[in-house]
């Protein structure tokens, strides 16, 4: 390593020229001619067109860049926009189903499971039917009990539903409420022409008071299984018992337990009752 200010002005030129005399030696060292140019001193314009050729031969090497047709763009965009619209679908889709109400799937479910099975069973008997429609109708009025003396006057129990307050069942006085100790309660039952819904029974009877009256009702001209709704004495001539609720029955049973003391007796037996209606309510 030199530097330039430790040659003066002659010593730099003699080098320069000491140099091109060494470079002159050395071209003609390596075979040239002194009279030929060495490499390194082309023209310009000939290293130039050098440079040129061997850019093109570069470039013609590589690869040229792949591009994409634009169809396959297209494509790619066509079949993007339907996998959008098919998703907006079912978004929707789920969406409206979801703020859908189900009463009425419900309704569907719960009336197919409450639809009746068919049934192979016989109808009962003794299911009750359905009450009129209207007031209580008094089909007829029969009497309980093994009772010979009072199968006189059975005739006479027509009477006691005809509408009429001045006729009555029946003439028979006794010497004492008990029936004369002939019985221990006589039984009146009244049949309806349907079955009816009952609320109130009245019995109206003619000059007598006290005495011993329970009115039951059943779906049987029976005292089995008969409901009692109401027990009581005659204070007036009309005795009305109301029932507490409504009852639905086809046959109301008056049972006579004991008679009420005649204020005019016809005999000299001063036990009776003249009942000239009954109604029931």
């Amino acid at each position: 390593m030199w530097s330039d200010d430790d040659y003066t002005g002659d010593d730099q030129h003699g080098g320069e020229h000491h140099g091109g005399a060494a470079a002159a030696a050395g071209v003609a060292a390596a075979g040239f001619d002194s009279a030929d140019r060495a490499p390194g001193n082309f023209p310009a314009s000939a290293r130039a067109a050098v440079d040129q050729d061997e850019d093109e031969y570069e470039y013609e090497d590589e690869d040229e860049p792949n591009r994409e047709p634009r169809s396959m763009r297209w494509l790619v965009g066509g079949l993007l926009a339907a996998v959008l619209v098919v998703g907006l679908i079912f978004a929707v889709t789920n969406l409206g189903s979801l703020f859908k109400s189900s009463p009425q799937t419900n309704a569907v479910t719960s009336a197919s499971s409450s639809a009746p099975e068919p049934s192979t069973a016989q109808p009962s008997s003794t299911a009750t039917e359905a009450p009129a429609a209207g007031p209580p109708v008094i089909e007829d009025v029969t009497r309980l009990g093994n009772f010979d003396f009072a199968g006189n006057y059975d005739s006479d129990l027509v009477k006691t539903f005809d509408g009429n307050g001045a006729s009555f069942w029946s003439d028979m006085e006794f010497a004492t409420d008990d029936w004369g100790g002939l019985a221990s309660e006589v039984p009146l039952v009244v049949k309806l022409k349907d079955p009816s819904k009952v609320s109130s029974v009245t019995l109206s009877q003619l000059g007598a008071s006290g005495g011993n009256i329970s009115v039951f009702t059943n779906d049987k001209p029976t005292l089995d299984g008969a409901k009692q709704i109401g027990s009581n004495s005659f204070t007036s001539p009309d005795l009305t018992m109301p029932l507490s609720e409504p009852v639905t029955a086809q046959y109301v049973i008056v049972s006579i337990k004991k008679l009420p003391k005649l204020a005019a007796p016809k005999t000299r037996y001063g036990y009776g009752l003249r009942l000239a209606e009954i109604k029931v309510q």
